[in-house]
């Protein structure tokens, strides 16, 4: 009996009450386009037998504009403001040895300016081809990440004071074909600067300045994709930079290397009947490089899946 009642407190039986409502305008005069919106979030946390966290009402504006200056080229100018509340999910406030009911919420400022480009093509050797790119500023207070206790094995949520972010993120997507084959290709890069602005009773942490764990300054990635009739044939790209692992500072000794990986994917269709039946094999990680996401956990070296699946 002593044994039920202690499985019954440390199991929370929680349940969370949201309601969402958002009040929106937009604003149209020939290639300028304005919309705003707020949005009142209202979040009510049911907990038995143990701590909880409070209830929240948060009132969170956005405002987006768009402008199209030229009438002869697809050039599109864009920006935003907005704030953002994130509430601590379940598994972030109540999992066992890994949520903390005493996490708060996540709110964030966040700016943004950009662009998008589609170039006139024609005749030419491409079929679409176009480059967007945007710049942003992140003001954010009380950042959920998740960070190691003393045991590798066993991490916590927690919040990060101040984190102050900026950075770019560009895409070029390019299409052709050749006779029969369709050709596609997308190619992205990010820059990302998130630094740590932590002050504890007025006193800069020693991590002040640093950039927060596990945020590499370059990513980026390739898809390359190429398709005849039922054939499909897809090799993608991934970068991740540099990173500086759970650990307080940024030195050396706790740097993550950077890694990247290539996969392959094989696709085909047949036609059954009235039906359809997609084969796949997969090839991840087709150079088997050794490397790690997170300190200490290595990732899988090369495998192969195979899929089949059936339409009805």
């Amino acid at each position: 009996m002593q044994l039920e009642e202690v499985f019954r407190h440390s199991f929370l039986f929680r349940e969370r009450y949201t309601a969402l409502v958002s009040l929106a305008t937009s604003y149209r005069y020939e290639g300028f386009k304005v919309l705003g919106n707020v949005l009142a979030t209202r979040v009510i946390e049911e907990v038995k037998y143990n701590a909880k966290a409070p209830n929240k009402t948060e009132f969170t504006p956005a405002i987006f504009i768009g402008y199209t200056p030229f009438k002869k080229y697809d050039f599109n100018l864009r920006a935003f403001a907005k704030r953002i509340f994130r509430m601590p999910t379940f598994n972030d406030l109540y999992y066992t040895m890994v949520g903390s009911s005493t996490l708060r919420p996540e709110y964030m400022n966040q700016y943004d300016v950009g662009f998008t480009y589609n170039f006139p093509v024609r005749e030419g050797f491409f079929d679409t081809f176009s480059f967007q790119a945007d710049a942003y500023y992140t003001n954010t207070k009380d950042k959920i990440i998740a960070a190691p206790t003393g045991n590798l094995f066993r991490w916590m949520m927690t919040n990060i004071g101040q984190v102050k972010g900026k950075g770019i993120e560009t895409v070029l997507n390019m299409s052709t074909h050749i006779d029969k084959v369709n050709l596609t290709a997308n190619l992205t890069y990010t820059y990302s600067q998130s630094q740590d602005f932590t002050k504890f009773v007025g006193l800069e942490m020693s991590s002040y300045g640093d950039q927060i764990p596990y945020t590499p300054w370059h990513s980026g990635s390739g898809i390359l994709n190429a398709g005849y009739k039922s054939w499909n044939f897809n090799y993608s790209f991934i970068y991740v930079g540099k990173r500086y692992n759970g650990n307080v500072n940024n030195i050396k000794v706790n740097e993550v290397q950077p890694w990247y990986t290539h996969d392959l994917a094989v696709q085909k269709s047949f036609a059954f009947r009235n039906y359809k039946l997609n084969g796949a094999i997969e090839m991840n990680n087709a150079f088997n490089q050794q490397y790690e996401v997170i300190y200490n956990y290595p990732m899988p070296g090369r495998t192969f899946k195979f899929i089949i699946s059936f339409e009805l």
